[in-house]
């Protein structure tokens, strides 16, 4: 588990790159904790920070872009839904590279929100990580959650005795590779994750099931 020290300097790493310094950290949580009336946290005061970023490089769109995607983050981090930071930072993007070749509708996934997905999954959220995943950009990342996400649904599925939803869920999966096959090629050149071997086993004896009934 990360450390309140480790995640004080890794915060101040970040905010190194909008010209955001320790001494002006520092003050800004003085400041807070005065507000408060007792001492503000690290996220507190990098959300703080973060707004004041936001009106500072408002005509920025390169910085602006990245400043959502850092409060996206924060607030992964803290077990929120990020989507509304990730929508806006989506569009400042696609505003100043109108010719890019994406898709629409569709929001960047990064580290942070992969990981705030796999804590969902963790807890039992499968539909709420699978709602999350099927917004984000299909990157080979982002597809690997989401056959893990399918993978773990089918097969609450099975001990349930039901196959045909069995079925339905790893063959989601499989029509959203072949779907996405091609964008993942173009934009990094890697073919979307496959089925393990234990879920092709599983795709295969449920359909099985399914036909001696």
């Amino acid at each position: 588990m990360t450390s309140e020290h480790d995640h004080y300097y890794r915060w101040l790493d970040r905010l190194n790159l909008f010209g955001v310094t320790r001494t002006d950290f520092n003050r800004q949580r003085e400041e807070l904790s005065k507000q408060f009336g007792s001492p503000a946290s690290v996220n507190d005061t990098v959300w703080r920070i973060l707004n004041s970023l936001v009106v500072k490089y408002a005509q920025d769109h390169y910085r602006l872009e990245h400043i959502y995607r850092e409060m996206a983050a924060l607030i992964s981090q803290e077990g929120k839904d990020p989507t509304q930071y990730l929508e806006q930072a989506e569009k400042i993007r696609l505003g100043a590279n109108q010719d890019e070749d994406t898709l629409p509708g569709r929001i960047f996934l990064a580290h942070d929100e992969l990981a705030y997905v796999r804590k969902l999954r963790k807890q039992g959220k499968l539909r709420e990580a699978l709602d999350f995943l099927m917004k984000g950009i299909p990157s080979p990342a982002v597809l690997d959650e989401i056959r893990k996400t399918y993978s773990a649904m089918a097969k609450i599925s099975k001990k349930e005795g039901d196959w045909a939803t069995v079925v339905q869920y790893l063959e989601a999966y499989e029509d959203l590779v072949q779907e996405h096959r091609a964008h993942c090629i173009r934009m990094v050149n890697q073919a979307p994750p496959e089925h393990t071997a234990t879920d092709k086993k599983l795709l295969e004896e449920s359909k099985k099931k399914l036909l001696s009934k």
